[in-house]
């Protein structure tokens, strides 16, 4: 082969990181065109699903299974801090739940109870919980002496105020022994019971009373040490926040238009 053929070839194999560079540049463009378009929003698409979910929640054209009373907007406030979605009814932050609790928990320790007793909020109310040290003993549903000053307070606090009040039972882990109640639920809604009865002695409306038992199955502490028990085995008292409810009339399948 002469020389000249010998630095064709040479030059030639010398130029082939072209070929591997220009698929590399062009795989790193198809790349770039697709995380674009994933990142772009397809507003029309998006426009076209709001508005099927509207005429999904539309019955007959004109009542909404939606209350237009509830302000959908969400966003951001003008100070760019977030801006939730206002219910009717349902309070849009906590500091009249925050104010009663803590004007409770005042109350209590005044009492020397503050230990016995833990006052909270949560979404429902304002939630009081009594442990099994302060107001039961082992498996008993009647009410000591030492449990009465506390619900006293509470009473005085409720009777002012015309809120639902719940009262949830609740049990550790350790079967029943009380022959009357023979399972954790009995023993449990026999607790929630007979608070009940006795805030209804001190002056509170029995129709605002709610009772449910839920034995062992709602733990706030693993059932591992006597103290995790006592904590467990307690009674809750929530004032539930009032809320407007707005009936929502439905047009009769089959009626007439």
């Amino acid at each position: 082969m002469s020389s000249h053929g010998a630095e064709e070839h040479e030059e030639g194999h010398d130029e082939r990181w072209l070929v591997s560079y220009a698929d590399f540049i062009t795989l790193l463009m198809v790349l770039f065109v697709v995380l674009y378009s994933m990142g772009q929003v397809n507003v029309e698409k998006y426009r076209r699903l709001a508005e099927s979910m509207r005429i999904a929640f539309t019955v007959g054209g004109e009542e909404e299974i939606i209350d237009k009373q509830i302000n959908q907007a969400g966003g951001t406030l003008e100070d760019g801090t977030s801006k939730p979605i206002v219910i009717p009814g349902i309070p849009e932050g906590p500091t009249q739940s925050e104010e009663v609790a803590g004007q409770l928990t005042s109350m209590l320790s005044a009492q020397n109870l503050g230990s016995e007793v833990s006052v909270q909020t949560n979404i429902e109310g304002v939630l009081i919980s009594l442990s099994e040290r302060l107001i039961f003993k082992e498996s008993q549903t009647e009410l000591p002496p030492e449990a009465l000053p506390v619900l006293n307070t509470i009473a005085d606090m409720l009777r002012p105020i015309d809120n639902k009040v719940r009262l949830i039972g609740h049990t550790n882990n350790l079967p029943s022994t009380n022959l009357l109640y023979p399972t954790n639920w009995e023993l449990s809604l026999a607790r929630a019971t007979s608070v009940a009865k006795y805030l209804s002695t001190a002056g509170i409306a029995p129709d605002r009373l709610i009772i449910c038992g839920q034995g062992e199955y709602a733990p706030i502490f693993p059932n591992d040490t006597d103290q995790h028990r006592e904590l467990n085995a307690r009674v809750d008292i929530i004032i539930i926040y009032k809320v407007d409810s707005n009936v929502i009339s439905l047009p009769l399948s089959g009626a007439a238009p």
